[in-house]
């Protein structure tokens, strides 16, 4: 392993140290009575009529009242404890598949054979002043067409969020957010390159920003991240000698062509940060949408030319078992260059779509 790629996952594993202790802290310190706390003590005040509230009449017991006039008692030898937070796991699970052959078909048509899963899991910590979200995000396909017999992945994403809030109103929160995400495996052009495009953390992503996050319920989320960090890397040297995903390109020699210094493996880019998630089990019968949507502007290079990462996940249960899944996602990023003709002589930014659609078992985890 390289000096850059073991810094890079030290760097990460440091990040979810750091997130994790922090939470764990945080769950804590918010589950139980700090020793030393006084209350006034309950007297019987049978002298003391009953009086009523001022709203909706509500009668209440003279007993139930505290004589503050009595010394405070300490309680820290006393057991009790405020109410805890709650820790909510969720989780779901798809295996797709599908298959076509063909023999002596005069409309023509190649055999083929797909095969895909999908994992979403989210674990939750919330409590009264406290907030902490981690969430896994991974799909993984492989398709087998016509008589190369090469298998060619059709999917393949990985991803990780985790943020950590504490309460400043009803509805908002001083956030902390890390997310890293990168694919599984080398990604081709076609089924009969032998070069690949991208690889394990070839592009990988890591986002990690200080803002706040607004929660008005359960289903939305919006962060809003002044403070950002975006970095880029793409441990694959031949990639980052190219110059691929906004990494800084190798330089040569203009007359001789030799290579003076590699392409640099990491890019780190600092700005303002936007990411929207909304999440409607039931948007009509039976068919649920999970939407994610997140904007990046980069505050010391053309801000004005905003990366958009936009992702829609429609779910239609056929019952308990069986379900359809069709995902749309849109990526638009100024630092990719496209190839705008079939030689790459052209290149520039355009936007990039990804559509899967697939019908098989669902589990609930």
């Amino acid at each position: 392993m390289s000096n850059l790629q073991y810094t890079s996952f030290s760097y990460l594993f440091r990040s979810f140290f750091l997130v994790f202790f922090l939470g764990f802290y945080f769950t804590k310190s918010n589950a139980q009575v700090v020793a030393g706390d006084t209350i006034p003590p309950i007297v019987d005040s049978a002298s003391m009529e009953s009086i009523y509230l001022d709203s909706d009449t509500v009668f209440v017991d003279s007993t139930a009242f505290l004589d503050t006039t009595q010394p405070a008692t300490d309680v820290s030898n006393v057991e009790t404890s405020v109410p805890k937070g709650t820790w909510t796991f969720q989780g779901s699970s798809t295996i797709n598949t599908s298959q076509s052959q063909f023999s002596n078909w005069q409309g023509g048509g190649q055999n083929s054979i797909s095969l895909s899963t999908m994992l979403n899991m989210s674990l939750s910590y919330i409590s009264e002043t406290f907030s902490w979200e981690s969430t896994l995000d991974a799909g993984y396909g492989l398709m087998l067409q016509g008589s190369s017999g090469r298998w060619f992945k059709n999917d393949d994403r990985f991803e990780i969020t985790t943020k950590i809030g504490k309460k400043a109103s009803k509805s908002w929160y001083y956030t902390a957010l890390l997310t890293p995400s990168t694919q599984f495996q080398p990604g081709y052009m076609s089924e009969f390159d032998t070069v690949p495009i991208s690889s394990f953390f070839a592009p990988g992503y890591v986002v990690a920003s200080l803002g706040f996050d607004y929660n008005p319920s359960t289903k939305l989320s919006v962060f809003l991240g002044p403070v950002t960090s975006k970095n880029t890397f793409v441990l694959d040297q031949n990639l980052a000698d190219q110059g691929a995903y906004g990494v800084e390109a190798a330089k040569y020699d203009y007359f001789t062509g030799e290579m003076l210094s590699p392409g640099k493996k990491h890019r780190s880019e600092t700005g303002g940060y936007m990411r929207i998630v909304f999440n409607e089990p039931r948007i009509v019968k039976n068919i649920g949408l999970q939407s994610k949507l997140e904007l990046f502007s980069n505050y010391l290079y053309k801000p004005g030319n905003i990366d958009v990462d936009f992702e829609n996940t429609f779910t239609l249960k056929v019952n308990e078992y069986i379900s359809t899944t069709m995902i749309l996602h849109f990526i638009y990023d100024d630092d990719i260059q496209i190839a705008l003709d079939p030689l790459g002589l052209r290149t520039g930014p355009r936007l990039q779509f990804k559509e899967v659609l697939a019908v098989g078992l669902l589990i609930t985890l």
